[in-house]
């Protein structure tokens, strides 16, 4: 039985060898399954509730100012602050999107670019450092393609 299972083992380490292999692009030739997912295979869990004070959690993690953070979620600055005040609650697409901030600031972070005066650098998963870290303030708003 031991036998066994180092030959099981063996197979095992093997396969999971070549399958990153290949996502690496390091083989070609290798049988992959892919199934579509429909509604009738998968459940999608809804976006999580979100109180005022989790989203000043979530935008305070990342060091954002509300209207950066606005920008970046496609809201309006007025938006984000009425959720942190509690005055308004966000609607499921934006959930979304706040759960995305909370669970991986690194993905949120791609569309955040600092500008180019010499301010504070962006970190997706820390406060922000430079000479105009822990300063408060407005942000310059990036400008939207129209």
């Amino acid at each position: 039985m031991s036998k066994e299972r180092t030959e099981l083992g063996k197979l095992i380490e093997a396969g999971l060898e070549e399958a990153i292999a290949y996502e690496r692009g390091e083989t070609t030739g290798a049988r992959v399954t892919r199934r579509r997912v429909t509604a009738r295979s998968a459940k999608v869990a809804p976006p999580p509730e979100y109180e005022a004070t989790d989203i000043q959690r979530i935008r305070g993690r990342m060091d954002l100012s509300q209207p950066v953070f606005a920008d970046a979620l496609g809201v309006s600055a007025p938006t984000v602050r009425a959720w942190e005040q509690g005055k308004r609650v966000p609607d499921p697409p934006a959930r979304r999107l706040l759960q995305i901030a909370e669970n991986s600031p690194a993905v949120f972070m791609k569309n955040v670019r600092p500008m180019k005066t010499g301010g504070a650098r962006i970190h997706a998963e820390g406060p922000a450092t430079g000479p105009n870290s822990g300063k408060q303030g407005a942000s310059p708003r990036a400008k939207r393609p129209k």
